[in-house]
């Protein structure tokens, strides 16, 4: 059932609810960035980002950072860990490391080890609180995208996040740390901050080489892909914007990146060498974030005749029912039973109810018990024999992002499932080049359907034209041709890939048509109305934003869950 969150106000004047963006709270400094606008090379832009951030910078000793996550990564007393899903409190700080959930330490995004010394050490942006076990795993190893995963040891519970294995991206082969897709942005961002940051410094000792070059400090092609593509597909949250205002609190400096995410585009993305205007861009903070898992939209609070409230207390609203089940023993002259209405029908040969509940999604959510009655109705199977029927599944109409990896797709009775096979070393995913889902070398689509005979495919502009092998049937050029409920296509060849732009597919599927007749309803049931108030919540202001604690659950102001 749906929940609903709502404010309660005793006032006796006009009120009007609306949504605003929250003026001067997690706001950017007046001046902060002052000199970034009118650079245009990426180096420019990087020289004047490090002047800004390095300014006034409150350097933090790595022995005392702990006191500092109590500010910057601790929601309603609970670690945001973005290595597990463990349930940490401050206490578990630097306990045994064991098994997952066992405690959680400091965790260098880029690692010690490829530092030197001073402030790199314990910046706030680059040394994370996380789950002792996952960061020990992880050791020095350089962040990628793993092809074979060996797994995260000593994780009995799958509380772990991330994967660990063998490199599937050209210029590294060996061992490396794949994070979890909710938080890709989040550390491909940490990365661009320690570029900007620390670009006079050497960032590639050991297996720092393998994503860093020097003098001075960049991304190495390597790791510059996946962490684009990592920014791009996971954007700023709202617990980013939270932690860069906490971290400001805490050492006086901020990630460009995360105040201003289209700063990644000047510098190593599609906008290179054009000139910045800070002033035709919203920061973050002004327009919002979206939630790591949902991403929904943050950045609001509630207001009453243009006033910022000051709240004290919310409840939660639920509204639950129990739903009347399927009767056993209600029929008459071996009719069927076809679902609920709330209305008897008159006569035993009436018409089809105007409601019709047949499943328990469909019933409304009900606060007074309402009555529902049984519809029966007789059932005739007429058998049209064999119908031919063409179903078009174009990828560009699916609505998908650029870059998206693609896993499966519904359309009528058809069903088109993607895979990554054995030998890809890439995923399907869709882009707006060629508005087609690219299928790399061991991919394979899978087409699922009843008696299909013909599958016709249309590529996009850019195809590499590679072998295409069918599980069934004959493929020839772009059309395949059989009898069969499914057809696997797999992609041959070591490089490049196909383009699928459209699939259409030909079934010759059951003409057989189940008509109801002769409606009536012979017994009732009670669906029980509930309403459940959940206790008033308690206020918290943290890093100059209110939140709403309701039990351990907290909400921002707009009602979006932030834990």
């Amino acid at each position: 059932m749906k929940k609903h969150l709502f404010l309660a106000f005793c006032v006796l004047c006009f009120v009007s609810v609306r949504a605003n963006v929250i003026e001067g709270v997690a706001a950017i400094p007046e001046g902060y960035y002052d000199g970034v606008s009118g650079k245009k090379s990426p180096d420019a832009i990087l020289d004047a980002l490090q002047i800004c951030i390095s300014r006034d910078y409150n350097e933090i000793s790595y022995k005392g950072l702990e006191p500092h996550y109590l500010n910057t990564d601790f929601y309603a007393d609970s670690l945001w860990d973005m290595y597990s899903t463990c349930h940490f409190v401050y206490e578990d700080a630097n306990k045994a490391q064991k098994q997952v959930c066992d405690g959680w330490n400091k965790e260098h995004v880029c690692c010690q080890s490829w530092l030197g010394s001073g402030p790199m050490v314990s910046d706030l942006f680059n040394v994370y609180p996380t789950d002792a076990r996952v960061n020990n795993l992880r050791s020095n190893y350089p962040y990628g995208v793993v092809g074979s995963n060996k797994g995260i040891s000593g994780d009995p519970d799958h509380h772990a996040l991330g994967k660990l294995g063998t490199s599937a991206v050209s210029g590294y082969s060996g061992t490396c740390y794949e994070p979890d897709d909710r938080y890709k942005g989040d550390f491909a961002r940490t990365f661009f901050y320690m570029v900007a940051r620390y670009r006079d410094k050497i960032l590639n000792s050991g297996g720092g080489a393998t994503m860093f070059s020097s003098n001075p400090t960049n991304l190495k092609p390597y790791s510059l892909a996946f962490l684009l593509e990592w920014h791009r597909n996971d954007p700023v949250s709202q617990k980013e914007i939270d932690r860069n205002q906490a971290v400001y609190g805490e050492q006086n400096n901020r990630n460009p990146f995360i105040d201003y995410p289209d700063l990644v585009e000047y510098i190593w993305g599609t906008k290179k060498n054009q000139q910045v205007d800070l002033s035709t861009m919203t920061p973050t903070c002004e327009g919002g974030g979206q939630d790591p898992a949902g991403k929904v939209k943050y950045g609001v609070t509630w207001s009453v005749n243009g006033v910022i409230l000051s709240m004290d207390s919310i409840v939660e609203n639920k509204k639950t029912q129990a739903l009347p089940e399927t009767p056993e023993s209600c029929s008459s002259n071996s009719n069927v039973f076809v679902g609920w209405t709330d209305a008897p029908i008159d006569g035993i040969a009436g018409e089809a109810p105007a409601i019709l509940y047949r499943e328990p999604a469909d019933f409304p959510p009900v606060t007074a018990d309402v009555t529902y009655y049984a519809v029966f109705a007789h059932a005739e199977t007429i058998d049209h024999g064999k119908v031919e029927s063409t179903e078009s599944v174009n990828m560009k109409a699916q609505g998908f992002s650029n870059g998206q990896a693609v896993s499966s797709i519904q359309k009528g009775d058809v069903t088109i499932t993607f895979g990554k096979g054995t030998a890809g070393s890439n995923v399907p995913k869709y882009y707006n080049t060629g508005e087609a889902v690219r299928c790399y070398p061991g991919n394979s689509m899978t087409v699922t359907a009843e008696s299909i005979t013909k599958i016709v495919l249309t590529f996009g502009s850019g195809d590499s034209n590679n072998a295409i092998s069918v599980s069934t049937g004959a493929l020839s050029g772009s059309t395949w041709t059989g009898d069969a409920d499914q057809v696997v296509f797999s992609v041959g060849g070591s490089s490049g890939h196909r383009r699928i732009a459209q699939v259409d597919v030909t079934m010759n599927g059951s003409g057989a048509q189940t008509v109801y007749s002769d409606y009536l309803t012979t017994c009732s049931t009670t669906a029980i109305g509930q309403t459940e108030v959940a206790p008033a919540a308690t206020k918290i202001l943290r890093n100059g934003q209110i939140y709403i604690l309701v039990g351990e659950q907290m909400y921002n102001l707009t009602g979006q869950k932030i834990k």
